[in-house]
């Protein structure tokens, strides 16, 4: 049997640090897919084949127990830290692998980076969050569990437990849950039933919205854990923290409401206030989400009637977005990064989300 699947990454449009207390995200799966090809061997190897953080193709074996035994691939076995974590949370949930029966693994996030002037970056797409759902839905399938993956509510849960094993407990799990179902999505974490809830959103047609790249590559462990640092030192700080909380669930309830209504320039006021909030909580936690990076891309966007732009997801670098209701002016604020060095990153809305195919006559 040969299993193919892929998912796509994701972009937080809005509703970013304050998705961690509750508040909805807007977050839209873009057409960058990390992809998966399982092909099952005659042998009991197992051989992984990951170009983007492998050198040559790695082997290891499965245990009777079905957790992977990594002994013949030394340090190299660090790199594929993720295969590793997602074999064992399947293992744990009864979906594992069958030990004994080898396969070739080849796992594909190259569409996450881009050459942007001479160097080839990683463009903070969420590339973890897709590679684990699509891997672990081609794990399942590869145990005869692909049913597992079609109840995409249930499945959700499982790939959260997964996924925030893998990044140390920290995160929402709105990347995961855009991979898997792709769109654009309203993102809440779980409420009283204990369950995430993901809703599709209808983007306005007269919304119009451009990606920029920053220039440099940020890390979201590391700013949760700056913020959690610095919540925790006073009771003062505590009480910042969810006083400015508070102000940012507001204006995520309403831009998530503006965008039920069509109300395009709601939205735009909304993600305007939010940006702004953004920027007062980085500068009472020390969190650098408006890096000067981000800054500077700012100051040129709005000076362009209309325009807002914003940092997306934890800021300090990667991407931010550019929204207008009028093209031409959207156009001219992406021209004028442009001249400035801040690049363009193409990038549309996937509506797919998680694509599983199985050759042997079974589809999921």
């Amino acid at each position: 049997m040969t299993i193919v699947a892929s998912a796509p990454g994701k972009l937080v449009l809005l509703g970013e640090y304050a998705v961690l207390e509750g508040a909805p995200a807007i977050t839209m799966a873009v057409d960058r897919r990390a992809s998966v090809r399982l092909a099952a061997r005659a042998d009991a190897v197992c051989e992984a084949r990951a170009p983007d953080v492998l050198d040559a193709p790695l082997r290891f074996a499965l245990g009777a127990d079905g957790l992977p035994d990594w002994r013949a691939a030394g340090a190299e076995a660090a790199k594929l830290n993720l295969v590793d974590e997602v074999l064992r949370g399947l293992v744990d949930e009864q979906l594992g692998v069958a030990a004994g029966g080898g396969f070739d693994l080849a796992l594909d996030t190259s569409s996450f980076f881009d050459v942007v002037g001479s160097r080839r970056s990683k463009l903070g797409l969420g590339s973890s969050a897709a590679l684990t759902v699509a891997l672990a839905s081609a794990l399942v399938a590869q145990g005869g569990h692909a049913d597992a993956a079609s109840d995409r509510a249930g499945w959700l849960n499982r790939l959260l437990g997964l996924h925030r094993k893998f990044q140390g407990g920290q995160g929402s799990g709105v990347d995961v849950a855009t991979s898997l179902y792709g769109g654009v999505l309203a993102y809440r974490l779980p409420g009283d039933d204990g369950a995430p809830q993901a809703s599709p959103l209808r983007w306005p047609a007269n919304l119009h919205c451009a990606f920029i790249w920053s220039g440099c590559s940020a890390s979201t462990p590391k700013f949760l854990s700056i913020l959690r640092d610095w919540r925790r030192l006073s009771a003062s700080n505590e009480s910042e923290y969810r006083a400015r909380m508070d102000a940012l669930t507001a204006t995520a309830q309403a831009a998530v409401a503006a965008i039920d209504t069509a109300d395009s320039a709601g939205f735009l006021g909304h993600a305007r206030r939010y940006a702004d909030d953004l920027r007062a909580l980085g500068h009472a936690s020390g969190v650098s989400i408006w890096s000067a990076e981000h800054e500077a891309i700012g100051a040129i966007a709005h000076a362009h009637d209309g325009v807002v732009y914003k940092p997306c997801g934890a800021g300090g670098g990667d991407v931010g977005v550019v929204f207008a209701m009028n093209p031409d002016s959207l156009a001219a604020a992406v021209a004028a990064l442009a001249a400035s060095g801040f690049a363009n990153v193409p990038l549309a809305v996937d509506p797919t989300g998680l694509r599983l195919t199985l050759t042997e006559s079974e589809q999921a």
